[in-house]
């Protein structure tokens, strides 16, 4: 994430460039924020390839099936390394929050069923 979030050329390493090009949508989403520095751009983009991730695997039948039929909830983690936090994407308040103090989140909310 670190390279796309900076820009820095994958030419060397194609088979890295070719994985990290799932994370398109979220540099793309990425790129319209400003950012302070490139810590907090790499923050930022980090979030939103989780986001972009759970979007296209949403996308996938049988796991759009199993969401509308409830059988299935999603969870977007980011794991910081340095700390060993984990923040868990609330998928209420589109969010992310501390795993430890929100151990209930989900990135898809329950569906309604009446």
């Amino acid at each position: 994430m670190t390279a796309i979030a900076t820009c820095q050329c994958l030419d060397h390493l194609p088979t890295v460039a070719g994985w990290l090009r799932y994370a398109d949508s979220a540099k793309a989403v990425n790129q319209a924020y400003p950012h302070a520095s490139d810590e907090a751009r790499v923050a930022s983009m980090v979030r939103e390839n989780v986001i972009a991730q759970l979007n296209n695997i949403k996308t996938h039948p049988s796991v759009a099936l199993a969401l509308d039929q409830s059988r299935l909830a999603l969870h977007g983690w980011v794991y910081d390394i340095a700390s060993g936090a984990i923040e868990a994407l609330d998928g209420e308040t589109r969010r992310f929050v501390p795993l430890a103090t929100h151990p209930e989140v989900t990135a898809t909310p329950a569906i309604a069923r009446f």
